[in-house]
């Protein structure tokens, strides 16, 4: 053999062991490409929510809420907020008062949402771990949501109230804290687009913003550990 065939003959040797080489090195990232991510520690299932919060948020009138709901929970990430029916106790404010009685403005014109119940579907897209002040462990949730249903105006009684129905449309955000299995925390932002009757002659419709924020305790019911 030649020095020039030895050269060659080393030459391929050394290009066939970087390629053998290459080709374990992709074969191993390809079976080390993992994501490790732990099993969820808490799982809903059967949500059934109790609520206080404040709407309308306005200058004219203030409504603290009461509001149950439930929720059905298909699978870690997405969920059906099947009922929420919500009560409000209004509280005027001086500008309203001002208004009516100084310049005879229509109590119809500040109706502010008295009763509502709406439905929806919700996502959570985040859930994880933090450690508080490097020594306990919270579990939360990041969730998402669209909702639709029907807010009911004050007009003094009870049948002019529920005649006054005002359909509405919103979307959401919300944050969950995990307590145990059977408990958790939420709260919620919610903003509502509502569809209100004709007040004034001139009127077609009237859009209204309702802004809905609310605090929560959860509790999971009927849940599946298996």
């Amino acid at each position: 053999m030649t020095e020039r065939q030895a050269k060659r003959a080393v030459f391929v040797a050394l290009l066939f062991a970087l390629f053998n080489e290459g080709r374990a090195w992709a074969e191993e990232d390809a079976q080390d490409t993992r994501i490790a991510i732990q099993r969820r520690r808490f799982n809903m299932a059967h949500e059934l929510r109790l609520s206080l919060g404040s709407m309308p948020v306005d200058a004219f009138q203030k409504g603290w809420t009461g509001s149950l709901s439930y929720t059905q929970h298909f699978n870690n990430y997405f969920a059906w907020e099947v009922v929420q029916v919500t009560a409000a106790a209004l509280v005027s404010t001086n500008l309203r008062d001002n208004l009516i009685d100084t310049f005879a403005v229509p109590e119809e014109d500040f109706a502010a949402p008295r009763f509502m119940a709406t439905t929806g579907l919700e996502l959570t897209p985040i859930y994880g771990k933090q450690a508080f002040l490097n020594d306990d462990v919270i579990y939360q949730a990041l969730i998402v949501g669209a909702y639709g249903g029907v807010i009911f105006g004050d007009r003094g009684g009870i049948g002019d109230t529920l005649g006054d129905f005002r359909p509405s449309i919103g979307g959401g955000i919300g944050y969950r804290l995990y307590t145990s299995d059977l408990v958790s925390f939420r709260a919620d932002i919610r903003d509502f687009l509502s569809f209100r009757r004709a007040i004034q002659t001139n009127e077609t419709l009237r859009l209204e913003n309702v802004l809905f924020i609310t605090l929560s305790v959860s509790f999971n019911l009927w849940r599946d550990d298996a």
